[in-house]
């Protein structure tokens, strides 16, 4: 009964909020301006615009409504700014005028009929309304009825040159256009330039779409044809009127008069020259420049700056085939991917009186160094992981400068090598640590990066031409970190990876090789005690060498019915120690064996995260499902190391919660202290998440400069440990166990605001935790006593709420 009264209170005041919502809605509808108008004469406030679309669904609606919009005419058009959400300016609004609504009206029904709505009905009315003194706002109402749709009955290809009838009959399959579809200017726009690209692959270099002419025929045969038969004139009948029901049109793609019959000549490439040198002015015929020549292309540069392997490889265009404007672009492109080049280009010269083509590549080279830096600063306020002696609390201020020198070719190439140097240090600045320092920590890092534009050893032989993208990537890291008052630590990461895309939604990476050693050393004493304290950390938190192997796929595509519908897929796996355990000394553990027997952590690690999003017009909702599992294989191996681990909480993931703040399991939170709490990073082996969020978008700001959007969301998820982590081996709430599940899942929703800019977005989620996994009661669901003073106080009893109950979190970009 408590809870009952509890929550009738609750609901008492989200009851307030909401008429106080309301009440500010029905505020900032008033908060309208309307500058520089002509006074006493009426002027266009608004256009409305009511939709009837039978058998239409409700995004295309949307999207066909839209699109109207954009259709009145601009002597009709009003210009609104938003400022601070509240207030509404209408500059200039244009003197209301009929000529402009039938205008409108004519462009509306043009855009209908290229929607394939032949026959719309558009009325219109207006509405003048005296609101101020000289002011004569006048609301223009498109009535707007689509009528049916016409769809494709057949199409045709009705060439005059067999050869290229021929081509399009033969790839009939991928035409844009099929039996049954709606006709649109879009989709015949589309097969136009299909056919184009088409025969500009087969020779054809001078086709362009204004060859091509498309006619429609939307006659009822029924209507025309003659029979002495009762019974048949009623079958026609019949069909005639089904036909009225549902409009159909046969299309016939045929060529236009062609007053250059060149453009009918089948061109083939002859001679290829690539300048990699080039400079301006710079000719093939120029004999001065050295020559290198090739059973398929020729060389000409000024300096050996490029291996002539690499320019081969690299060229899709060869000498005496069939012109193809595929190997064209294709050339050009694997040439400005290599990044060594500004921008490359290929002239096509014509041979006179051949059908023959020369090809001239130019290569302009770019700087060989580069050299980048820049310094990053960040904030973090109540900190949640501080001093384990002192309890210490306060806000984090963090600095870090980087500095890259890159050669863009190395070896002659195209070789990109990269060496980094990262420092970073760590303030507190409300309190100094055990030590008196104002310094939390600080790290220095060099890094070494090495990209190759093709596979290198092992997989040389799989340097196919119709990967869109392949490179070889081996990757080296020397880290010191002092996490003062915590512990030291020494890291040394090598890699070497191989990754390459078959189409443009499927990428591949594979982890041939991957050594990452990491030594824990110079731990604190009170930072010993809190592990020992903690068993679900004691695990985690030591020394350990992962060498192994991994792979990852990554797909994105659209659903190719609905291409609102958006589905991401990405699958991991890792593996540690299995090929490797011949290094280990036969029969000894790691108190008396080696390196190995004592640091390699042998374990197999796999994971998989699906994304669903629907996309509207102006809202979207995005599903998220994540299952990751990491299996120790070792008897002496408790958890993986804390580094391979999984964690939860934070703006990407369950957001009622810190970075590493929820699990493990069903594991207490540490007191809350006034001052703070203790160290309190949470990893487990697994971790089961799902996600749902709601987004739409609220307003324009800044005269659409940034596009003000919210969400609402939920997150669902925990994580746990594969083993038992109790050295008696008694019940453990951070193992994973199924009949445990439900009881310690952890359930966090929540509203956000976005600031798309465009070309990136700032996020703020606020989330609130409904079920607590670390709670017993009621299976850990509660309804948290949400209000302002709780939210935003300063109070000991405040900030101990947002502890057990809150998160807020700042990102860039959507969170999946």
């Amino acid at each position: 009964m408590k809870w009952i009264r509890s929550s009738k209170i609750h609901r008492f005041r989200f009851s307030r909020v909401y008429i106080y919502v309301l009440f500010g809605a029905v505020f900032l509808n008033s908060c309208t301006v309307v500058q520089k108008y002509q006074k006493n004469k009426p002027f266009v406030f608004k256009n409305n615009i009511e939709l009837k679309a039978d058998n239409v669904s409700k995004d295309e609606k949307a999207t066909i409504k839209s699109k109207l919009y954009t259709q009145i005419d601009d002597s009709a058009k009003t210009n609104v700014k938003d400022k601070f959400f509240v207030f509404h300016y209408y500059v200039m609004p244009p003197v209301f005028d009929t000529n402009a609504i039938v205008a409108s009206a004519s462009n509306m029904t043009f855009a209908l009929i290229n929607l394939g709505f032949y026959h719309p009905e558009i009325s219109y009315s207006y509405d003048i309304v005296a609101a101020k003194k000289e002011q004569k706002r006048v609301t223009i109402n498109y009535n707007v009825i689509v009528g049916k749709r016409t769809t494709i009955d057949t199409v045709a290809y009705v060439f005059d040159k067999p050869e290229l009838e021929e081509l399009a009959l033969k790839t009939k399959k991928e035409s844009f256009l099929k039996a049954g579809m709606p006709i649109t200017k879009s989709g015949i726009s589309q097969e136009t330039n299909r056919l184009v690209n088409l025969f500009k692959n087969n020779g054809y270099y001078k086709f362009t779409a204004d060859e091509i002419r498309v006619t429609g025929d939307t006659s009822i045969e029924a209507l025309t044809s003659v029979s002495d038969d009762p019974f048949e004139q009623l079958r026609l009948l019949a069909e005639a009127n089904r036909k009225r029901n549902t409009p159909t049109i046969k299309l016939a793609f045929l060529l236009d008069n062609l007053p250059d019959t060149t453009i009918l000549t089948k061109y083939y490439v002859n001679d290829i020259y690539v300048l990699p040198d080039y400079k301006i002015g710079d000719s093939y015929k120029d004999s001065s420049l050295n020559k290198v020549v090739f059973k398929n292309f020729t060389i000409k540069y000024h300096r050996k700056l490029f291996t002539n392997s690499l320019l081969q490889e690299n060229l899709s265009l060869k000498k005496g085939v069939v012109f193809s404007q595929d190997d064209y672009f294709k050339t050009i492109n694997d040439y400005y991917k290599l990044g060594v080049w500004e921008s490359p280009n290929i002239d096509i010269l014509e041979q006179k009186d051949t059908n023959l083509l020369n090809m001239v590549v130019k290569l302009v080279p770019q700087k060989k160094y580069a050299l980048d830096g820049n310094i990053e600063m960040s904030y973090s306020a109540n900190n949640t992981t501080s001093s384990i002696t002192t309890g210490t609390y306060g806000n984090l201020l963090g600095l870090s400068a980087n500095l890259a020198l890159t050669d863009r070719n190395l070896a002659k190439s195209a070789v990109r090598m990269t060496n980094g140097l990262t420092a970073g240090i760590e303030f507190n600045t409300a309190n100094t640590n055990n030590n008196g320092n104002l310094i939390n920590s600080n790290e220095l890092t060099w890094s070494n990066s090495l990209l190759f534009p093709k596979f290198i050893f092992p997989f040389t032989a799989f340097n196919h031409k119709n990967l869109i993208s392949n490179q070889s990537v081996i990757n080296t890291n020397i880290s010191l970190v002092n996490r003062i008052d915590f512990y030291d630590q020494q890291i040394f990461n090598t890699a070497l990876g191989y990754t390459w895309t078959t189409n443009r939604k499927h990428l591949w990476t594979l982890t041939l090789l991957n050594f990452d050693y990491r030594r824990i050393y110079n731990r604190s004493n009170a930072f010993n005690e809190t592990l020992a304290e903690y068993p679900f950390l004691k695990y985690s938190f030591n020394t350990a060498l992962v060498m192994g192997s991994g792979l990852n796929y990554t797909v994105a595509k659209a659903n190719p019915k609905n291409p609102n519908i958006v589905h991401n897929l990405k699958l991991n796996f890792l593996e540690s120690g299995l090929p490797w355990n011949f290094l280990k000394e036969k029969g000894k553990n790691a108190e008396n064996g080696n390196f190995f027997n004592k640091y390699l952590r042998t374990f197999i690690k796999t994971d998989i995260s699906y994304t669903y999003t629907i996309n509207h017009p102006k809202s979207a909702i995005a599903f998220r499902t994540f299952t990751g599992v990491g299996i120790p294989l070792t008897k002496s191996d408790t958890t993986l190391p804390f580094f391979e681990q999984y964690f939860g909480g934070g703006p990407n993931s369950m957001r009622g919660w810190p970075v590493r703040g929820i699990g493990v399991g069903g594991q207490k939170l540490l007191p809350f202290q006034s001052t703070g709490v203790r160290f309190n990073d949470r990893t487990g082996d697994i971790q089961m998440e799902e996600n749902i969020e709601y987004r739409f978008d609220v307003a324009p700001l800044f005269a659409n400069a940034v596009l003000f959007k919210m969400a609402v969301f939920t997150d669902i998820g925990n994580i746990w440990n594969f083993k038992n982590t109790q050295a008696s081996g008694g019940a453990d709430s951070a193992q994973f166990k199924f009949e445990n599940l439900y009881k310690q899942l952890g359930v966090s929703s929540g509203v956000g605001f976005r600031f798309d800019f465009h070309y990136f977005l700032l996020r703020l989620d606020m989330s609130f935790r409904f079920k607590r996994p670390d709670l017993t009661g009621n299976d850990g669901w509660q309804l948290p006593n949400i209000n302002f003073s709780n939210i935003f106080g300063s109070s000991y009893d405040n900030r101990l709420w947002r502890y057990e109950n809150f998160g807020a979190t700042f990102g860039i970009g959507y969170a999946f």
